[in-house]
Formats: structure tokens, C-alpha cells, sequence
């Protein structure tokens, strides 16, 4: 018996073939996720997406002698994009891209008719260009069309969800990053959206990560190979679907899920809706195990930096690895160089889509290799001020962070992890663990497994324990560098260009 995994992420889309009864991933298929780039939007090219994912379920079925014991396909998904799509199929604008900043005239309007404070009382989410309902009324906005009931609007993991059966659903996990929902209540909030003069009904029905939503056509089972008797699920959140995989729980420790961005993702059974959540920009939502809520806090810029750097600096004369491998010799004076990394804007616990990225203490004698070695200690410098604002609010320490994604293959990222958080750190190296995720959920729900936590997850994980001499350092470097030139930054971009 198989599960397809399928994760729709920023930078890669990939497809997995998983067997039961261990969820080992026998077979993978991978394509960059085209994005159409003019000056500065960006948006997702779902139709390039939806051939390319067929592509895929093709090359899959190649590998199966009876493509009946695919028993479903399971979709996770980056979070706050998607597109408003009628019922002939038809969609109505661009599929923007989560962190295209195009929609701030539209987040303004949102202030305008409800505050900050309610809009993070209801839906647990600082207000942000990121997330769905700026795209929606920026939709609204530049096209005439009349929307009324005949359009809906879908996240990427419930778009192909529609696609693969003609059925449209929301799932919770993408809900709680859509800015609509309302928290507490479950369900979309008609007090927001009436102020906004946006119809409820433009969401689909809520479920449960995982759960069926129908089977897939047999126009694309002809066009794939597939049976028309596999099902299909939106699993949800690409984050809160590899924390499935890592086995997060609220009693153990807390997620650092790496990627194009990089996110730390705590499971609580409450919501936290007050004041200093709300100060830090700290998000809410409703975990795929739709029992828990989620504290998640997105960095915009992780391995995104790395490429950029890469891309800029290195060029296409040494590989990714190669590069790595050169990086200690070409670096063994230790410098006072800092590199804050808001390339895309900044994250929690200030956050502002109007932050620049900064290097301090450039001088002649520095090379690229000292600037990448800056750039990966900034990396880790703005995940410790993010850490340590959410454990001040929690009240509570983690000794030891899990780590998932590419940095788990990066062991010089890892130990400067472990040294500069002064923790534990634990590379979980899962195969693939958001489309993992996704499968586990789905066969979950379809009773092949009775429980999440009951799943023997083969995954070999290796543990960096922090070099107490190292973490002294890069404390004081931390507290007397660092943070000054990090508040001295942020305090300039307010009083100059305002708070965004």
C-alpha cells in the first residue's frame, strides 16, 4: 500500500512515493516552483505548477505494478497564497506569491475599517501584507469582474486539491494564515469581513487536515496513470505538516522547520491573544492535529539569504558544497562582522515589511567567505532574539531545539545553531518531511493508522551539543553588537518610513 506526499513549497515543489507500513519514501520527484517575476510582484504559475505536478504523478505511476494500492495523494502547501477560481475552473488574477508586498494600499484600507488589536483578537494573526485577504481585495481592486458566490477563494494546497477532484475545501491550518478566520469560533469571521464589505461565502467549508475531500478524475487519472479510486486530502500548512514527521508535541520541544524562510512552530492547547503576543507579532493558528493551536513565528529570510549571497558573491564557479567545504579555511581569523538579514523585511518580535538588510564592520581585509561565515551567524543571531522573545513570553526554556529541512544537511549551520542559542540542537534528517507529513495525516484519517504518535518513523538524527566557550562568545557578541545595531535599525526605519 502507497501515500503520495506533495509539498508545494517557495523555492521547490516535490512529489513522494511512500510505502507502508514505515512511511519510507521509495521514489521522489522534484521541480523548481515557477514563479512569473515583473519588476517587483511575483506570482505562482499554477498552471506551469499543475502540468509539472502531473508530470510527476506520471513518473510515480511508472514505479507502481498496481497503481491501485496508491491509496491517496496528500497536499501541503506554503501558506497565505492562493487564488479566487469560480466553478467552471476559471481563475480570476494572479496566484500572488506569500511575501509579494503589492498589497499594501489594501492593508491600509484593512486598518482603516477594523485595528491591529482587533484583527489579532479575532484571527491571532499580526496584521501583514503576507496574508491572504490583502491578496483578495487587491484582486477585488484591479479586476471589474463581479465576484459575488461565484468565486472562492483557495490556498495553494486546496487549489490542486481542486483541481485533482473538482472539489472545493479549506483546511484549518491554511485557514488560520488567511487573516479571515476567526480563532476561537473556528469559522470565518463575518464580524471582519463585514467590515470589509467581503462576502463569508467566498470561503469554502472548513476540515480537518487530511480528511477526503473526493477522488481524482478520470480525466487526470488518463492524463497520470493513477486509479481513479485513489482519494485525495489537503493536508495543509507546509510547517505545521512537517511537524508531524518530527513528532512535535506540546510536552517535548519546539520546531525549527528550514527552508526558504525558517519558522519555530510551538504547540499549545490554547490560543495566546494578549498584549505581548500581540507587541512581539507573535502568529497564532490551528494545528493539522486541529486539537492543538499553534505559536509559529516566520523568519522571511533563511536560506534565502544563503542563496542570495551565493548568487551575488560566489557565482557559478564552485557548487553549494564546495563552497561549505572551503568556508572554515578561508575564515580562521574571527572578525566582528554582523549581517542582519531582512532582505525580505523582518520578522517577530519587530516586525515590518519596510526593514533592510544590514552588514556592519566591513573592512579591507575581509573576503567573501568572511561576509558568508556573517551571513550564516545572522541567520542564527535573528533566530535567538526570535527564540528567546517567545520563551520570555511562555515562561518557559527549551534545552533543545528540532531542526528539519536543508539546514539538517548543513552541519557547520547546525553547530552554530547549537553554539549561539546555547542549545541543544537535533537534525532530524526525514526524507522529505512535509510531503511525509502529509501522508501520515491522510492515512490517519483513513483509519490505516490509529495513531500519529504511534507511527515507527525511520529517521537517523544526529545532535550538536553547544561549545560552551563558543556560546560566551557569541553571547557577548549577541547583547553588545547584535541587539544594538538590530533596535538602533528597526528605531530608524520607524521614525523614517513608519511601522508597516
Amino acid at each position: 500500500m502507497y501515500f503520495i506526499g506533495i509539498d508545494i513549497g517557495t523555492t521547490n515543489t516535490k512529489l513522494c512515493l511512500f510505502e507502508m507500513p514505515g512511511f519510507n519514501c521509495i521514489y521522489k520527484y522534484s521541480f523548481k516552483t515557477p514563479i512569473n517575476v515583473e519588476n517587483q510582484n511575483s506570482d505562482f504559475d499554477i498552471n506551469r505548477i499543475w502540468v509539472n505536478i502531473k508530470k510527476g504523478l506520471k513518473a510515480i505511476s511508472n514505479k507502481v505494478s498496481d497503481t491501485k494500492q496508491i491509496k491517496n495523494i496528500s497536499i501541503a502547501s506554503v501558506g497565505e497564497a492562493g487564488v479566487l477560481v469560480n466553478k467552471l475552473g476559471e481563475t480570476l488574477g494572479p496566484a500572488i506569491t506569500w511575501y509579494d508586498k503589492r498589497t499594501e494600499k489594501q492593508l491600509q484600507y484593512i486598518h482603516s475599517k477594523i485595528s491591529r488589536e482587533e484583527i489579532y483578537k479575532i484571527t491571532g494573526l499580526p496584521s501583514h501584507t503576507n496574508y491572504s485577504i490583502n491578496k483578495i481585495l487587491w484582486i477585488m481592486d484591479n479586476f471589474n469582474e463581479v465576484i459575488g458566490n461565484e468565486y472562492k477563494w483557495l490556498c495553494m494546497a486546496e487549489y490542486f486539491g481542486y483541481k485533482f477532484t473538482g472539489n472545493m475545501y479549506s483546511e484549518f491550518s491554511l485557514a488560520s494564515r488567511t487573516m479571515a478566520l476567526d480563532l476561537i469560533k473556528r469559522g470565518w469571521s463575518t464580524d471582519l469581513l463585514g467590515k470589509l464589505d467581503v462576502e463569508s461565502s467566498l470561503f469554502p467549508d472548513i476540515i480537518a487536515s487530511g480528511m477526503e475531500i473526493g477522488h481524482i478524475t478520470k480525466e487526470t487519472a488518463y492524463e497520470t496513470g493513477l486509479s481513479t479510486d485513489t482519494s485525495v486530502s489537503i493536508a495543509g500548512h507546509d510547517h505545521m505538516c512537517g511537524s508531524i514527521a518530527a513528532g512535535i508535541t506540546p510536552e517535548n520541544t519546539v520546531l525549527d522547520s528550514t527552508g526558504t524562510t525558517e519558522g519555530i512552530l510551538l504547540l499549545q492547547k490554547n490560543p495566546s491573544l494578549d498584549f505581548d503576543f500581540y507587541n512581539a507579532a507573535i502568529s497564532n493558528g490551528i494545528h493539522v492535529l486541529e486539537n492543538y493551536y499553534t505559536l509559529f513565528a516566520s523568519l522571511p529570510s533563511a536560506g534565502y539569504s544563503i542563496e542570495w549571497f551565493i548568487r551575488n558573491f560566489i557565482g557559478d564557479n564552485l557548487t553549494f558544497d564546495e563552497v561549505m567545504k572551503e568556508l572554515p579555511t578561508h575564515c580562521i581569523k574571527e572578525s566582528n562582522l554582523i549581517f542582519i538579514p531582512h532582505l525580505r523585511g523582518s520578522g517577530p518580535p519587530n516586525r515590518s515589511i519596510l526593514s533592510k538588510g544590514l552588514f556592519y564592520g566591513l573592512t579591507e581585509s575581509n573576503t567573501k567567505y568572511d561576509l558568508l561565515k556573517a551571513v550564516f551567524e545572522g541567520l542564527c543571531f535573528e533566530l535567538k532574539n526570535l527564540l528567546d522573545t517567545v520563551e520570555n513570553l511562555i515562561g518557559k526554556n527549551y534545552s533543545t531545539i528540532k531542526v528539519i529541512g536543508p539546514a539538517c544537511r548543513n552541519p557547520y549551520w547546525l553547530q552554530l545553531k547549537s553554539d549561539i542559542l546555547n542549545k541543544n540542537v537535533v537534525a532530524c534528517e526525514i526524507d522529505e518531511a512535509v510531503a511525509k507529513g502529509a501522508a501520515m495525516l491522510a492515512a490517519y484519517r483513513m483509519g490505516e493508522i490509529s495513531s500519529i504518535d504511534n507511527v515507527d518513523i525511520t529517521c537517523s538524527t544526529k545532535t550538536f551539543i553547544p561549545d560552551s566557550n563558543k556560546s560566551k562568545k557569541y553571547k557577548e557578541i549577541f547583547e553588545n553588537l547584535y541587539m544594538p545595531l538590530y533596535k538602533n535599525k528597526i528605531n530608524f526605519e520607524i521614525n523614517n518610513w513608519g511601522e508597516k
